[in-house]
């Protein structure tokens, strides 16, 4: 190999049994797997228990983003929305649609291979699904860094006003698809099928030089400098809406509207964030040849994945939960005659 082994997003193909690997030592941690037990478990159980998790996934994701969808593109219909409003709908349409393709492939994917030994979905689903998921990723959290601006706008800056034309308003989704789709790139250009002996993983094969350029660039210039963003963004309207002494606060009425609106989009965002921490730092692990060969690493490291994997099927449990406008949508939505 050129390189350390590194894998992605760690799945049951290319987890704790895998992770930075040298090829000669992969066949013989492959038949000791089969006689590790975590808690009484067998590693076959324990697929079996992490694909399930996927299912329900699949299920619930694709139920509350396909509802999601249907109240969103109902409130395009509506001539009352701001234009701060139409652009925030359009971004969450688009961050719908990211979840769904996210759940109808990558998802699919992964509940796929806990059901397998080994990879054995081929070249091409080894390069799309991996560098889909970064792909998709990266879509939404930009989306929701653009939707989390204009939240800003709307409390700092009320009396701001800009067009929203059908035009710009695909301009900027396009543009979200394609800085995640720059964050991808090294993904579809270093995602490879390993065969050792008779087992075959999907890895991100890089040398130690291209590995940390990879996190410099997923960290340091990707994630890290928006969440700085949204630090200073939702410091200063938590200043505004919440510091009644400020001279820039609003109406009472106009206040409550903005105060929930901005706990939902910070909600959403959060728990995006934090879903997808514990999969980066198994990635991290992985790729400095940190996380040890157990049943207890394999366990980490999936449930980190399937963790990761479940936040596009959060998202519409959020909105639902704490918008009554898209509680009220929904009711209408459903209870239509």
């Amino acid at each position: 190999l050129a390189g350390p082994a590194t894998p992605t997003l760690p799945g049951p193909q290319d987890s704790g049994w895998t992770n930075g690997l040298h090829g000669r030592r992969l066949p013989r941690l492959q038949q000791q797997a089969a006689g590790h037990r975590f808690l009484g478990l067998t590693m076959t159980q324990l697929r079996c228990i992490f694909a399930t998790f996927c299912s329900l996934t699949l299920l619930v994701g694709l139920v509350g983003n396909l509802l999601m969808l249907l109240v969103l593109t109902e409130g395009f219909q509506s001539s009352s929305s701001s234009h701060i409003s139409t652009l925030s709908s359009t971004l969450m349409v688009n961050i719908t649609a990211s979840d769904l393709l996210f759940l109808l492939y990558n998802v699919t994917v992964l509940l796929l291979t806990f059901l397998q030994e080994d990879w054995q979905l081929g070249v091409a689903c080894c390069v799309s699904s991996q560098s889909l998921s970064m792909w998709t990723m990266f879509c939404s959290f930009y989306s929701m860094v653009a939707t989390s601006i204009l939240r800003y706008v709307a409390v700092v800056h009320p009396s701001c006003s800009f067009s929203t034309s059908k035009g710009q308003r695909l301009l900027l989704c396009m543009s979200t698809w394609l800085l995640g789709f720059c964050v991808s790139i090294p993904n579809w250009m270093h995602q490879r099928v390993m065969k050792a002996g008779e087992a075959h993983h999907c890895v991100l094969l890089m040398t130690p030089e291209q590995t940390f350029l990879y996190f410099i660039l997923v960290g340091g210039v990707a994630f890290l400098p928006f969440v700085l963003l949204l630090l200073l963004c939702y410091a200063r309207i938590v200043q505004v809406l919440w510091c009644r002494h400020s001279h820039m606060a609003p109406s009472a009425g106009s206040a409550q509207l903005n105060q929930k609106a901005t706990v939902m989009i910070l909600t959403v965002v959060t728990v995006f964030v934090l879903m997808w921490i514990p999969g980066c730092v198994v990635i991290y692990l992985s790729a400095t040849h940190r996380l040890s060969q157990t049943p207890a690493a394999f366990v980490a490291s999936s449930v980190a994945t399937v963790l990761a994997y479940s936040n596009c099927s959060v998202s519409p449990l959020i909105c639902f939960s704490l918008s009554d406008q898209f509680q009220g949508s929904l009711k209408k939505l459903l209870f239509r005659r």
